[in-house]
């Protein structure tokens, strides 16, 4: 969503570049937000009438929340704004409708509901030839992108990233840098350095063009990015240049992370340039930045101790050097990452070195190749081979010399325990091979009997479910027309006789007050018996399907009850089959139901959704709610039913509800 004095892309920079100073205040994002929030009804009270105007104010609402928790908290405004635009035939409104809805399904980790609303944002964007609706599609596409990047599918997210950088103009500046960024993120993350320091410089100058002369420290992250590139090619003069931009604003006690970063890269050019007191300093002042954020940033902690380390050696400072890899090892052990371990390992392995502690060293370094072999330097990888050739040289000169004291009473005892040995080798190797194979195939028939156990079952109950529920739908269509054609004809029919009956017989006034409130309770009772029959067996859901059956029962509950309820149908419109029209029919039926007689709702919002392979069905209430633990008590025979009808299908069902909240019921259906 994109509307004047927007918030979306505030909120995501302040996350971006201040996420150290939320972790230290809990209650950062949760104040802006209820200022926001505040601020932004009052303005909405402003616009009473049901207009374009009273949508963008709703907008502006939507557009202050960045958490799920925030999100959830405003959905009542903007199922007023969805309504209202589609009312009012306001594509801008229904456009970041879609798009907002879109991502709060990203937000709650409902991946397939949030990429149909993106994808119908941009669908209904590119259907219209208002270029103000390239806004939402842009950002639709961002957050595609941001999908796809977590779910590591790198390629589709870097095409949707250039795509949302296409839609945007020349006037959204801002935007195109956030993506420019994405962008150079996942380009490092695939090692191609030359491409994320193309974006990481195009979103620098975009930052710049769009800010002018006041360029402030909130480049600094962008500028700790590309100096960093420039020194792991070996431009130290640039890597210079880029940080020296950041000393009027160091050390920021705020952006703790930037400034760890900072220092620690100043640290490895002074290193570079032979200064090593001065690396050791800056390299020590990384590390205290680095320590306010304790786990976040282990790794960073264990890359700097490992620096210190090395540099401590070249001062022969031994004793210092041990202490800073063992705590550049147990930072990389709680941090995780295999790159800090193997770092760490390299400083543990010179450190023994140094200390003649060969075999260690060896031994450490053969862990540093295994965990991280692809991303050590060439640097390290020679450092390696050194150690490893100085160590093997030492281990085969004393093996010489022993050959050579005893060599001519064991040369015959030495050839004949290494074809032994051999032949013993080969051995062991064919019956662990066989043992191998023979677990392996032992293994594949117990799975394979496992899953045709669990097929049967699976099948046995599906057939019981389905005889069950195909029962229930007879049962239910038998009794309708029982009730319709043979009660109803035959009430239809006394009445008609005391219709006739009235004409020709006398009767006083209070007779004949008296029969016509017998023909009206008559009358009412006919109702009544088609209401029950139509309940039983709609006719709608028979003659006009699915999509007509639901808007229909939606329509009678409300004109029936004190309830409003919202109805909403989204997607493709292929044909589901009669069994699966009247399970999904029976399901929105029994939910709706349960959320008046048991919630007392006085509000519902009914969402179906058809995909090409899936129903998605979400009812929603703001009635009294309940623990959702006490379902685990509830005996009665409607959840039992849906639960039937969802397993039928291969479904889930996931239920929200505190007590006072309302209550979320989303289904997934396999069809």
């Amino acid at each position: 969503m994109h509307f004047p004095g927007n918030r979306r892309f505030f909120w995501v920079l302040a996350l971006s570049l201040s996420a150290v100073a939320a972790s230290a205040q809990p209650d950062y994002f949760k104040k802006i937000f209820e200022h926001e929030k505040d601020s932004l009804v009052k303005e909405l009270s402003k616009h009473p009438l049901p207009d374009t105007a009273r949508v963008m104010a709703l907008m502006k609402i939507l557009d202050g929340t960045m958490f799920l928790s925030q999100r959830k908290e405003v959905l009542p405004y903007w199922a007023e704004a969805i309504q209202l635009s589609r009312k009012l035939n306001f594509w801008r409104g229904l456009a970041g409708c879609l798009e907002w809805k879109g991502s709060y399904y990203k937000s709650a980790h409902q991946t397939d509901s949030a990429l149909l609303f993106l994808d119908s944002a941009i669908e209904l964007s590119d259907n219209h030839a208002d270029p103000w609706l390239h806004r939402p599609k842009g950002f639709a596409l961002f957050q595609k992108g941001m999908i796809y990047e977590t779910q590591e599918n790198l390629f589709t997210a870097l095409n949707a990233y250039f795509a949302a950088l296409k839609t945007y103009d020349s006037t959204d500046l801002i935007k195109q840098k956030m993506i420019c960024l994405r962008i150079a993120t996942i380009y490092k993350e695939l090692h191609n350095d030359a491409r994320s320091l193309e974006y990481y410089l195009q979103a620098l100058d975009l930052y710049e063009k769009a800010i002018g002369n006041n360029v402030n420290k909130e480049a600094n992250g962008i500028y700790t990015f590309i100096a960093g590139i420039y020194f792991d090619r070996g431009e130290f003069s640039k890597a210079s240049y880029y940080l020296g931009k950041l000393s009027p604003f160091m050390p920021d006690t705020v952006e703790t992370v930037i400034t760890g970063s900072y220092y620690r890269l100043a640290g490895q050019i002074a290193e570079k340039e032979g200064k090593t007191d001065s690396a050791i300093s800056f390299l020590k002042e990384a590390l205290k930045y680095f320590s306010y954020t304790g786990q976040m940033h282990a790794s960073d902690i264990a890359n700097a101790c490992a620096d210190i380390a090395h540099l401590k050696i070249l001062t022969g400072e031994g004793s210092e050097a041990g202490k800073y890899a063992e705590q550049s090892l147990a930072a990389a052990r709680a941090s995780g990452q295999k790159e800090a371990m193997a770092n760490a390992l390299i400083a543990i392995a010179e450190y023994y070195y140094k200390t003649g502690r060969q075999s260690d060293a060896y031994r450490a370094l053969q862990r540093a190749t295994v965990l991280n072999d692809s991303v050590l330097t060439e640097a390290n990888i020679k450092q390696a081979n050194t150690l490893s050739a100085v160590y093997e040289n030492d281990k085969k000169e004393h093996a010489i010399a022993q050959l050579e004291t005893d060599k001519k009473i064991q040369q015959a005892s030495v050839k004949q325990k290494a074809l032994l040995n051999i032949i013993f080798i080969i051995t062991i190797l064919a019956l662990l091979l066989l043992g191998v194979v023979s677990w392996f195939n032992l293994k594949n028939k117990r799975k394979i009997q496992r899953q045709k156990i669990a097929e049967l079952e699976k099948e046995k109950q599906l057939t019981g479910i389905e005889a069950m529920l195909k029962g229930q739908e007879e049962e239910r269509s038998r009794l309708a027309k029982d009730l319709h054609d043979g009660l109803g004809s035959m009430l239809s029919g006394v009445k008609i006789s005391f219709s006739n009956m009235k004409e020709n017989v006398v009767m006083d006034a209070a007779n004949t007050s008296a029969f016509e409130k017998s023909l009206d309770q008559l009358d009412r009772t006919i109702t009544e018996l088609r209401k029950v029959a139509h309940n039983l067996m709609p006719e709608a859901l028979v003659r006009f399907g699915l999509r007509s059956a639901v808007k229909d029962f939606c329509k009678s509950i409300q004109l029936s009850s004190n309830t409003d309820i919202i109805c909403e149908q989204f997607g493709t419109e292929r044909e589901l089959g009669n069994v699966a029209d009247v399970n999904v029919y029976r399901i929105i039926q029994e939910l709706v139901n349960n959320a008046i007689l048991h919630g007392q709702a006085t509000q519902i919002l009914v969402q179906l959704t058809k995909t090409d392979e899936r129903v998605l069905i979400t009812v929603e209430d703001d009635g009294k709610g309940f623990e959702p633990n006490a379902l685990e008590k509830i005996s009665g025979m409607g959840l039992a039913n849906i639960r039937s009808r969802v397993n039928y299908f291969n479904g889930s069902m996931d239920i929200e509800s505190k007590p006072g909240e309302g209550t979320i019921v989303n289904i997934e259906l396999i069809t």
